[in-house]
């Protein structure tokens, strides 16, 4: 009877405010709205949360597809989460939505950049520009393409007007901060960098540029505290940690860069750059033995003994270099010269005017003539 009681006062009260629904089906929830999305996608960018803050913006294009900003505002974001790729497909979108869009150019150029598509990343620069002159994350993102491809005159004058245009500009003050960093001006590049993190403190990539900055000068200590502010930003990004370990490995302190790396290791077992970093602080430690079994993952490729992971060697470039003369001079030291001279011939192929280098290659092929 309570039941039916219960029921009949349902259906009182629901005549009373004139509409009648059945009774037991659960309260509709409303739906969200994209601007609810964008509002949080918002505030966890603020906090320097970007991973949460491009799950938002997606959440946001999904409830309302036809918003060319939502778009633009995601790829931008996802070039900072080093998914340039991702970025370029959005930016894409963007401009499919409203083609007369400057900012959708804009930071389509910027994902090309980050790409290494540089002449396509120029081309969508000037379209931006083109189409509003006065856009100044246009002309920021076109400084930065200029200063990626050493264009440095024609950089610094399209970043001093973006910063012009914008003074407040996050984005403008990183990119000024860059272009200073690349013509050697590290205490005016730490300066702008500086500016940029007081804007948006939570940028991850600002501390890791004002350490790079601070480590070129010296600061050793202060460069540490801006990777490990880095670090506290994205506990899952590695980056900072290669980047104390390399400052530790300057200072000699390597017993510290091999705690960096092999937190790094942990993290990313299949990461051969890391194997690389290793087998050179280990071989500036003079041990010799793993830094041979690193440099060879680093290198060749292996099922690595210690981490059980398969590793892929990479290709030798100005990344690598260090790793490919180092492992070579390991060989040799270890009379091991058909493998030696294996290297050594990429690495003459690759470098054929570095004297520095090519003196490193006669020495290990002296060692090897000796023992002869």
């Amino acid at each position: 009877y309570s039941i039916l009681i219960m029921i009949g006062l349902f259906v009182i009260r629901q005549r009373q405010t004139e509409t009648i629904s059945p009774p037991f089906v659960p309260t509709p929830t409303a739906t969200r709205t994209a601007q609810s999305f964008i509002q949080e996608a918002e505030a966890y960018f603020s906090s320097g949360k970007i991973s949460e803050s491009i799950q938002s913006y997606k959440r946001a294009t999904e409830a309302d597809s036809n918003v060319p900003e939502y778009w633009i505002e995601l790829a931008r974001l996802q070039v900072y989460d080093n998914h340039p790729e991702e970025a370029l497909t959005s930016a894409n979108t963007a401009i499919s939505i409203d083609e007369t869009n400057s900012m959708a150019h804009a930071v389509r150029s910027l994902a090309l950049d980050w790409m290494g598509e540089y002449d396509e990343a120029t081309l969508s620069a000037v379209r931006a520009i083109q189409l509003d002159g006065k856009n100044a994350l246009a002309h920021a993102y076109y400084a930065e393409i200029l200063t990626d491809t050493g264009r440095y005159a024609q950089a610094g004058d399209e970043a001093r007007l973006a910063l012009k245009l914008n003074p407040n500009s996050m984005d403008a003050h990183r990119v000024y901060g860059q272009f200073l960093e690349s013509v050697a001006s590290y205490e005016e590049a730490i300066i702008e960098y500086q500016t940029a993190a007081t804007i948006n403190p939570n940028i991850a990539l600002l501390h890791i540029r004002l350490g790079l900055n601070y480590r070129v000068l010296g600061d050793y200590d202060t460069a540490i505290e801006y990777f490990q502010r880095a670090s506290a930003l994205e506990p899952d990004n590695i980056g900072p940690f290669l980047s104390i370990s390399r400052t530790y490995y300057q200072t000699g302190e390597y017993g510290r860069s091999s705690q960096y790396l092999e937190t790094a290791m942990e993290m990313e077992p299949w990461n051969a750059d890391i194997y690389g970093r290793l087998g050179l602080v280990e071989f500036k430690s003079l041990n010799y033995e793993s830094a041979t079994i690193n440099l060879e993952c680093a290198i060749e490729g292996c099922k690595h003994p210690v981490t059980e992971t398969t590793v892929e060697g990479l290709q030798i470039g100005p990344l690598t270099l260090e790793f490919y003369y180092t492992y070579a001079s390991v060989l040799a030291a270890y009379l091991e010269c058909d493998r030696s001279e294996k290297i050594m011939r990429q690495i003459v192929a690759y470098a054929p005017n570095d004297e520095t280098i090519q003196s490193i290659v006669a020495e290990n092929r002296l060692i090897c003539d000796i023992s002869n």
